[in-house]
């Protein structure tokens, strides 16, 4: 029989002493739990160099990632809970003081002014939905996406946070060019939304409300029967300060969080005898991502049982709670802790699933299949020319919608023409020596033939 070996002290000195190019090869292959472990053996495994992500780009990666900008400048980062690391890009000038509605399929639903786009920050493709009233943007506070906004089917919806007595909710299919304001009453029950989103669940949208209760939108009904509320889904949790849902393996799951996440709790809608709230004590290999712009559910074995918010430390460490031992956990060597007390929070942010970098057909592109696509490039040539005369250019700079011009190259010398009618507008369509021009909310239409400068406008 084989004599068992002990380590003696000078074989541990040695482990100690692993060249730092080898933990660095082994920390590249671990992650969450495992990565953390390792850190913690002993000092000089903790001053181990981090590795070098495999992958360069964070859309390349089949985990969320979390996507956080400032909101006052170009930089955008997406933190990776599972290097516990970030990684800067860069977005367009034009998005800097956007804000994020709702994330999902790789895709955000984000809004500047009164205009509603989905953004697609890995490959900074955007799709520009119709444009919406300010007061009414302000006050859907909470809105969701049924299917990729490249897919015939989508759907977008919209419902008003700050009415307890009525429900007024909205929803815009794809190709549709207005936004209703439909408004249902309650019949007496108090309906308060959640700081979570709406969640697209078998064919309807459910809104969780701040105590429990669930409010279903139907659109493939008609009238009042497209909105109900269950009423008598209450949770058992009390001075509730964030309320999400997600929809995890075929059922949807709400997560409480108390004060400073002085708890956590997990429920699971029942729908087989009594529809009501069952508590889950354990999530097994399923780990959630949870926002107040989004939630998203992955099935891992690695890091399961784990709920990620978007909290850090002040070591800059991302925060997950464990079902299994009921306390906040870092991929850094910080000990557990018990709430959320002196961490930080990110408030531009949404948890994003990367998907494929698809270049996608114009028509998929455009939430209007009809009409030309709404995305702004850096420039756009039009060639312009009534009969029998020499053609002329028009170059749109649609980064600068101010600076349109008509360049007739067969002047000497060559001169250029600045066309101050159309501003905020695009070209179209060009016929006959005239130009197309519509705004980008297309509510309003111009004819200009930029050799005479005659123009027609005409509200849509």
């Amino acid at each position: 029989m084989a004599k068992c070996r002990f380590s003696t002290a000078e074989q541990v000195v040695q482990w100690c002493n692993l060249p730092g190019d080898v933990l660095t090869i082994v920390l590249s292959h671990l992650f969450g739990k495992d990565y953390a472990n390792l850190l913690a053996v002993c000092r000089s495994w903790r001053s181990a160099p981090p590795p070098l992500r495999s992958i360069s780009n964070p859309s390349a990666s089949p985990y969320p990632s979390l996507f956080h900008f400032s909101g006052n400048n170009s930089k955008c980062k997406f933190y990776d809970p599972f290097y516990n690391d970030t990684y800067v890009a860069q977005i367009p000038d034009e998005l800097i003081d956007a804000r994020i509605f709702f994330s999902n399929y790789g895709w955000l639903l984000m809004c500047q002014d009164t205009r509603l786009f989905f953004f697609h920050p890995f490959t900074n493709q955007r799709i520009d939905l119709p444009n919406i009233q300010r007061h009414t943007l302000e006050e859907y506070g909470r809105m969701c996406f049924s299917t990729p906004p490249t897919s015939p089917n989508c759907m977008v919806f919209g419902i008003l946070d700050d009415s307890p007595t009525v429900s007024d909710v909205t929803i815009i299919h794809r190709g549709e060019s207005s936004w209703p304001n439909i408004r249902y009453k309650t019949n007496n029950v108090r309906f308060y939304t959640s700081h979570g989103n709406p969640v697209f669940y078998k064919g309807a949208f459910y809104c969780l409300g701040i105590d429990g209760k669930l409010g279903i939108f139907d659109p493939s009904k008609r009238g009042r029967r497209c909105w109900k509320i269950i009423d008598k889904l209450k949770h058992p949790c009390d001075s509730i300060q964030e309320n999400f849902l997600v929809e995890s393996n075929g059922e949807l799951i709400s997560i409480c969080m108390g004060h400073i996440g002085e708890y956590v709790r997990v429920f699971r809608l029942n729908y087989h005898y009594e529809i009501r709230w069952e508590e889950v004590q354990n999530l097994g290999d399923e780990m959630i991502f949870a926002s107040r712009t989004g939630s998203m559910c992955l099935r891992t074995h690695s890091m399961g049982n784990t709920i990620y918010f978007p909290n850090f430390d002040n070591g800059g460490n991302g925060l997950f709670y464990s079902l299994a031992s009921r306390k906040f956990h870092s991929l850094g060597v910080a000990l557990p802790r018990k709430d959320l007390y002196n961490t930080k929070r990110m408030l531009y942010c949404a948890w994003i699933t990367p998907t494929a970098l698809e270049v996608y057909r114009d028509d998929e592109l455009r939430w209007f299949p009809n009409r030309e696509n709404f995305i702004p490039s850096s420039g756009r040539v039009t060639v312009v020319g009534a009969p029998h005369t020499h053609p002329s250019f028009v170059l749109t700079n649609l980064e600068h919608s101010n600076n349109q011009l008509v360049f007739n190259m067969f002047n000497t010398p060559h001169n250029a023409k600045r066309i101050l009618e159309v501003r905020q507008m695009r070209t179209v369509k060009c016929a006959f020596g005239w130009l197309f021009q519509v705004d980008w909310g297309y509510s309003d239409c111009l004819l200009i033939n930029p050799q005479s400068m005659e123009k027609i406008l005409r509200r849509l």
